[in-house]
């Protein structure tokens, strides 16, 4: 058990930084204290001072970023990471301001041209305290001036973005355009709403993020050119180091990237090195210097889920793929399987919690686009260095592109336009649910247990009776007559139909699952 001797350490970081952000120093020492005693009752007194003396650390890099943050009415700094709009159609930009701690958000009506991540702003505004929990408890609402462009590595990083953002539109049919920029750089700006939502529906919308697996990925690739040279381990770990690199540049310098290349990296020591290093050894010391860099990761659902979905992978791929070798199927199928399972166990209740609501169809949809989601963002990534080159060297590389990333696209649509593609759910829930997935596996009956996890989710997705729909807020697709209602269009959530008649005795909606509504039926004709 060796391999574990960082976790009540790791543990204790991430408890004490939370509870520090949430409730106070105190309850983050009582926390880093409670962690210690289990650790002497356990006979450990090593790991009892290392837990203790980590937890405290954490405690105290949490307070002192907080006591450093304060509220203002104009800020200076710079954008971090894209700006989003939110349902409500306002933007949230987040700006690093030197000194700070933490980015403070900015809400605004409007986002001026040059707003991009990297670029020198000012933000004013009414300054509130925030909802969310974090380091900086604080946000601005008003406007946001930009002072001057992206410079440096962020100016390199938005020029590649809008430049292979321009290639992949002008060569690439609308499918599959939306989603090669986002498994490549994590650029969604050509993913409508709509599809980001279908994305997220479908469990794929990590996909279209810069994560763990895109580094692992990357590193991968440049792994295997380098044994193909001949490369010794050093050599293979040099190339991928020079290859992650590379890739932060064109990705750009944002935390989350940061956050990625370490997730990555844990996969790659356990493919490369787990003779030398323990998997888990190593994601327990990212989890301890990320905490301790940024106490704001303790209380984000996204590094827990980039966590757990490591730890997922790396604690129970290796138990999921003997247990479905035995059923004799391809290899490249039985591995997907098994990574796509031992993720969305590790983060299924995390997802619950952070929405109430889990996907159905995440397993079977991630199995799916599994064998082209290496080629897309290699290829993509080659696409995108080409297209800073004068020659348009990426339009044929686009063009192999293209159909994978189509595949992906169709899942995802398919998937979403499923009846009950989603449920809501609890963290218990989804807890036991996966538990006895995972214990019909142990148990050595794999085919059993798929066919009926098989047979439960094809209850909860067949198509049923349309329930009746309220339209108000709604994207409609408006026709003339019901043979109109075909092809919808992207991103339309209802279909309404102009044409008169007698009322329909039951609710309708299209083969793809969206609702319709005849709102010039008349009852007197029925």
């Amino acid at each position: 058990m060796s391999e574990l001797r960082l976790v009540p350490a790791a543990l204790a970081v991430w408890a004490a930084a939370a509870c520090c952000i949430l409730f106070g120093v105190w309850a983050a020492l009582l926390v880093a204290g409670v962690l210690a005693a289990c650790c002497l009752a356990a006979r450990e007194p090593g790991q009892a001072v290392l837990t203790a003396g980590l937890g405290a650390a954490a405690t105290l890099t949490a307070a002192v970023r907080q006591r450093a943050s304060s509220a203002a009415s104009e800020i200076v700094g710079t954008i971090s990471g894209t700006p989003k709009q939110s349902d409500t159609g306002a933007y949230l930009v987040r700006v690093r301001v030197p000194g700070k701690p933490s980015t403070t958000p900015v809400f605004a009506d409007d986002l001026p041209d040059g707003a991009v991540a990297g670029a020198h702003v000012v933000g004013r505004g009414v300054s509130k305290e925030s909802g969310v929990p974090g380091v900086n408890p604080f946000v601005l609402n008003g406007e946001v001036d930009v002072l001057g462009p992206p410079r440096g590595l962020a100016a390199f990083a938005h020029h590649v973005r809008t430049t292979f953002a321009a290639a992949v539109e002008a060569q690439v049919g609308e499918g599959a355009r939306g989603l090669i920029p986002g498994m490549v750089l994590g650029d969604v700006s050509l993913q409508p709403p709509a599809e980001q939502q279908m994305y997220i529906d479908t469990g794929l919308s990590h996909l279209s993020a810069v994560s763990g697996a895109n580094i692992a990925i990357v590193a991968t690739f440049a792994t295997v050119a380098a044994a193909a040279l001949r490369a010794g381990l050093r050599g293979r770990i040099a190339a991928s180091a020079v290859a992650l690199l590379v890739y932060a540049g064109l990705v750009g310098p944002e935390p989350s990237v940061l956050r990625a290349s370490v997730s990555g990296l844990v996969g790659l020591v356990a493919v490369l090195a787990s003779r030398q290093a323990e998997p888990i050894h190593a994601l327990c010391l990212s989890v301890v210097g990320l905490v301790l860099v940024d106490s704001d990761l303790a209380v984000h659902y996204g590094f827990a889920l980039s966590v757990a979905a490591t730890a997922g992978i790396v604690a129970l791929y290796p138990l999921l793929y003997r247990a479905l070798a035995v059923t004799g199927w391809p290899d490249i199928l039985v591995r997907a399987l098994a990574v796509a399972v031992a993720a969305d166990l590790a983060t299924m209740p995390i997802v619950a919690m952070m929405a109430g609501k889990v996907s159905l169809v995440s397993v079977g949809a991630n199995v799916l686009v599994a064998p082209v989601v290496g080629p897309v963002t290699v290829l993509g990534l080659i696409a995108a260095v080409f297209s800073l080159l004068p020659g348009g060297l990426e339009v044929p590389v686009l063009w192999c592109v293209e159909p994978l990333a189509w595949w992906v696209h169709t899942v995802a649509r398919i998937g979403a336009g499923l009846p009950s593609a989603t449920v809501s759910a609890t963290p218990l829930t989804a807890l036991v649910a996966y538990g006895w997935v995972l214990a019909g596996f142990l148990a050595g009956r794999p085919r059993a247990t798929i066919c009926a996890a098989a047979t439960c989710l094809a209850l909860c997705v067949a198509p049923g009776e349309p329930a009746p729909v309220d339209p108000a807020g709604l994207r409609a697709h408006v026709v003339e007559t019901i043979e109109d209602a075909e092809p919808v269009p992207e991103g339309a959530q209802l279909v309404v139909v102009l044409e008169g008649g007698p009322p329909r005795g039951r609710p309708v909606a299209t083969r793809g699952g969206i609702p319709v509504i005849f709102p010039n039926e008349n009852a007197e004709d029925a």
